[in-house]
């Protein structure tokens, strides 16, 4: 078995620990991968210095809110 560590990372850098655990194969561990709640945020699965997968996104880089004119 393997130690497998999610990270929560955040648009302005910051890296947050969110959770250790063990699985036996990369795959197992893709499975308790889930996209957090927030859309400033995505999490990182890695395994020691591998990185497995991703869940959720930043935002798009060109904000979408619309301006006030006048």
């Amino acid at each position: 078995m393997a130690v497998y560590r999610i990270y929560l990372v955040h648009d302005d850098g910051r890296l947050e620990p969110d959770e250790s655990f063990y699985c036996k194969t990369d795959e197992e561990a893709v499975g308790r991968l889930a996209p957090p709640a927030r859309v400033d945020v995505r999490a990182e699965l890695w395994q020691g210095g591998r990185f497995i997968a991703v869940a959720g996104s930043r935002r798009p880089a060109t904000d979408q809110r619309p301006y006030a004119t006048g």
